[in-house]
C-alpha cells in the first residue's frame, strides 16, 4: 500500500472518528466537571441525568483513546514508513514520542479508564475525578497527533 493509499483509506477515516469521539467526550467532559459530587465534602450522590453523562463521558474516553491506538497512531506511523506490525506496541509508542507525533509515552501509559465500584461509592467517585483529570491528557495527545497527521498529509499533497 503506498502512502496516498494508506491516507485516503486508514488514515482520513482514523481522523475523522477520533474527533468525533473527541468532541463527544469534551462535551461530556464540560457538564460532568461541573458536578456537585465531586466538589470538597459533597456527600450525596449522583442523579439518573448525570450518571448518563458520566456514562458517556467513560465510553467516549475510552472510544478515542482506542482509536489513537489503534487506528490514527498505526496509519501515522505508517504513512512515514516507522510501523514495524511484529514489535511492541510500546516501541511503537516510543517511536511516536521520537517523531513528534506523542507527547509522553508516559502520559499515555498513564491513562486509564474509570472503573465502577457500586458497592464502594468514594472509591467510584475518586476513579471519576481521576478520568476527568485525564481527558484534557487525552485530548492534548489527539490534538498533537492529529496535528502532525494532517501536516504531514498537507506537505505530500503539495509536492
Amino acid at each position: 500500500m503506498n502512502r496516498q493509499e494508506i491516507i485516503s483509506l486508514k488514515l482520513r477515516p482514523a481522523l475523522a472518528e477520533c474527533d468525533q469521539h473527541r468532541l463527544r467526550l469534551h462535551s461530556a467532559w464540560e457538564e460532568a466537571r461541573t458536578f456537585e459530587p465531586f466538589q470538597v465534602g459533597f456527600k450525596g450522590d449522583f442523579s439518573d441525568d448525570q450518571i448518563k453523562t458520566l456514562d458517556q463521558l467513560m465510553f467516549r474516553f475510552g472510544k478515542l483513546q482506542d482509536a489513537i491506538g489503534t487506528r490514527l497512531l498505526p496509519a501515522t506511523l505508517q504513512m512515514v514508513q516507522e510501523w514495524q506490525d511484529v514489535e511492541p506496541f510500546l516501541d511503537k509508542l516510543n517511536r511516536a514520542e521520537k517523531l513528534g507525533m506523542l507527547p509522553s509515552v508516559k502520559q499515555w501509559q498513564l491513562l486509564q479508564t474509570a472503573h465502577e465500584y457500586r458497592d464502594q461509592p468514594e472509591i467510584a467517585k475518586a476513579n471519576l475525578a481521576r478520568l476527568l483529570a485525564q481527558v484534557p491528557i487525552l485530548e492534548k495527545i489527539h490534538s498533537q497527533i492529529s496535528q502532525w497527521a494532517e501536516n504531514r498529509i498537507y506537505k505530500m499533497e503539495r509536492r
